[in-house]
């Protein structure tokens, strides 16, 4: 934009081309160490939601021990939610049925991210998606596969003796 002063002097307001040209480069420099470490978001989900899965089913494993009572980990695989029930029985009519637990820690979760369920492999029972937590301190066997934004897998090993679990890379079948 030129503007006109006093009698015929000229003044341009804007960049020079110098002033552009390290502008562009700056930003350039920029985006080189940025771009890299987007890859690490779906990494950052993956493992939040791993950590927070681990996390649920040591804590119900501890509480099946410590209640002498039955949990599940039920797990809604198109949405990736995922709670805890507990096993009532009704002594009158001799039935058993699973509640929602309400818990400051055993509250419903979801995946982080774009983190989704592949599946929920139980051998018990292949095609209902829970894990069952027995009063004596059991876990059942599960494989829980999970993908990432980018579509890798992953499968959560889930210890049947110690509730722990191991991340691994890969969908990791049953042997």
């Amino acid at each position: 934009m030129a503007r006109v002063r006093g009698q015929g002097t000229i003044t341009v307001n804007g960049f020079t081309l110098i002033e552009l040209t390290v502008i562009i480069v700056i930003l350039g420099i920029m985006l080189t160490l940025v771009i890299p470490r987007l890859g690490e978001l779906g990494d950052a989900n993956l493992k939040r939601s791993a950590r927070h899965l681990t996390g649920m089913i040591r804590f119900l494993k501890d509480e099946a021990s410590a209640r002498k009572t039955v949990f599940r980990l039920q797990f809604d695989i198109h949405e990736g939610r995922y709670w805890a029930d507990v096993m009532n029985i009704n002594l009158i009519d001799k039935t058993v049925e699973f509640k929602p637990f309400q818990s400051e820690m055993g509250s419903e979760g979801t995946l982080s991210g774009s983190t989704t369920f592949r599946d929920i492999k139980v051998p018990s029972h292949p095609d209902d998606p829970y894990i069952q937590f027995i009063s004596e301190g059991w876990v059942e066997h599960a494989l829980i596969h999970l993908r990432d934004g980018e579509n890798r897998d992953f499968t959560l090993l889930v210890n049947p003796l110690t509730g722990n679990t191991e991340l691994r890379e890969g969908y990791v079948e049953e042997k």
